[in-house]
Parts: structure tokens; sequence; C-alpha cells
């Protein structure tokens, strides 16, 4: 598999490969096996943020005809407004395992009835002149500015008071009785340390603040943030080699702690597509 061979990689293999290999009986899997192949080869997209890892392997095919055809391209980085679906919550996910960890700040920083704002965007405003605020105090005291991730949570339902709160990871270097003094538009505020799990470093607080059961949910951050860092390879593993993975857990396991020596192996699943074949396997591990 020379290196210098071009291979379409630009569609959107999330959202192609949905079905997921534990749903299908034995004799499904078989004749897929058989009569499903998939792309020319298999690239490895790797996502490292802080001590998390990602491995995302995927078909790449010759020309943009072969591929399976979706509505938009594989963007990797989501827009910082609306906070819905699997693609932006992972994103999320990956931010803050490269920015924030134990120590970090966890807030919830909430309006009582005199401050609610109108909308979503007078929030921001509001949001904004109090990181600035804070920014303003961290450069006279000679540091610099705070790193953050803000989930904005907001109803929109016609006629009703927006009654939205903001869920912030912050850095740690941060006086939690001073940020509660800064914050002017309510008083049921909350701040706690990170103490994250081992495995999954801080998954559980995104999880909890990106889901939505009320109402509707953004996302902005500060510009100071590190960004994951993203690889692509079509030879870490072949296609044979990909197709064994995806039909045998044991070998997938071994070949993943194989090709990422110091990390644990987390967790894995397989999803495959009926029409162009192949599979997707997402891998997540974590620095041993």
């Amino acid at each position: 598999m020379g290196s210098k061979r071009k291979y379409f990689d630009d569609y959107d293999f999330e959202e192609s490969y949905k079905k997921s290999l534990e749903d299908m009986e034995q004799d499904q899997i078989d004749r897929y096996m058989k009569e499903k192949g998939g792309g020319v080869a298999y690239q490895t997209k790797t996502t490292k943020a802080g001590d998390s890892l990602e491995a995302d392997i995927y078909p790449v095919f010759g020309n943009k005809k072969d591929a399976p055809r979706t509505k938009r391209g594989n963007k990797s980085r989501p827009a910082q407004k609306n906070l819905n679906g699997k693609r932006a919550k992972r994103y999320l996910n990956n931010l803050v395992n490269a920015n924030f960890g134990k120590g970090d700040l966890w807030c919830t920083f909430t309006y009582d009835n005199e401050h609610i704002p109108d909308d979503p965007d007078e929030a921001d405003r509001i949001f904004g002149n109090f990181i600035r605020r804070i920014n303003r105090r961290r450069k006279a005291a000679g540091k610099d500015n705070v790193k953050y991730i803000c989930v904005t949570e907001y109803k929109d339902d016609a006629g009703k008071p927006t009654r939205c709160h903001h869920h912030v990871i912050m850095s740690g270097d941060v006086n939690r009785d001073e940020l509660e003094k800064l914050w002017k538009h309510g008083k049921r505020n909350q701040t706690r340390r990170i103490d994250p799990d081992p495995d999954t470093n801080a998954a559980g607080i995104v999880e909890y603040i990106s889901k939505d059961p009320k109402g509707r949910k953004r996302w902005r951050s500060s510009k100071n943030l590190k960004k994951p860092i993203v690889t692509k390879s079509v030879c870490k593993f072949g296609k044979r080699t990909a197709a064994h993975m995806a039909t045998d857990r044991a070998y997938l396991e071994s070949r993943i702690k194989k090709a990422y020596p110091g990390y644990k192996f987390i967790d894995a699943e397989v999803k495959v597509n009926d029409i162009n074949g192949g599979f997707y396997i997402y891998a997540r591990m974590v620095r041993d």
C-alpha cells in the first residue's frame, strides 16, 4: 500500500456507517464478509486529547463516485453554535480532555428572576462580560487569560421566559469565592473541583452538560485552548486486518494495544454500511 497513492476520504464515515455489527446474526456477518468489500484501503484517524486517544478506522476509496454519499463532507470541527449530534459532543469531549483535568473547575452559573436574559444572544453577552471581569483581575495579578468552555442551556418555547444557565469548565487557578462574587446575575451557583475518572477523564461531565432533555444548548470557548492532535494514516491497518478486527473482538483489542503502546484499551464499537460495504471501527484508549 504505497504512501504516494491518493485515496478519497472526504466523506462522512460516522454518518455513512451506522448499523452496529452487534445487531447482526452470525450468518448475516458471514454473508456480509463474502459480498461486501468496502473501499480499496482503510484509513486510521487518530485523535490525541490529553491522556485520551481515539482511533477511527474506516474505508477509503479510489475515487469519489465509489464512496458513500452523505449530505455533508467529513468536517472535523463543528461550528461553535448548537450542541447537537454525536459529532459535536465528541469534539467537545476531546477539547475538554486536551485542556482540563484534575483540580480544574466545573461551575454552574444561574439567573434569578430579575436578571433572566431575553434570549440566548443576551445570555452570551452577559457571560462574555463576566469573563472580561475575570480576565481584568487576572491581568492585574500577572496571570494569562482564563481558559474555559461554556455550555449555555436555554428554552426556546414560544411565550415563555428564557430560564437559562451556564455550565462552565474552567482553569483551576481561579478563586472560587471570587468567581461567585463576580457573577452578579443569580445566587444559586455551584463551583467544584474536577476529580476525573481515570479511564474517561471528564467525559462524565461532558455527557451531563451535553444531554438535552428540555431545551436547546450551544457552546463557546476561550481562544487559548489547545486543539486535539489529529493524524491520518493508510498504513496502520490493512484491509484484511480491519475485517478481522471487526469480526473478532479479542483480535481487535490486541491489535489496538500493539498499535498504540503506552495506552490502555477502554472500548470499541464496529459499524457497517450495507450499500458500499466495509467496516467502521471506533476505539477509545487512555494513557497508562
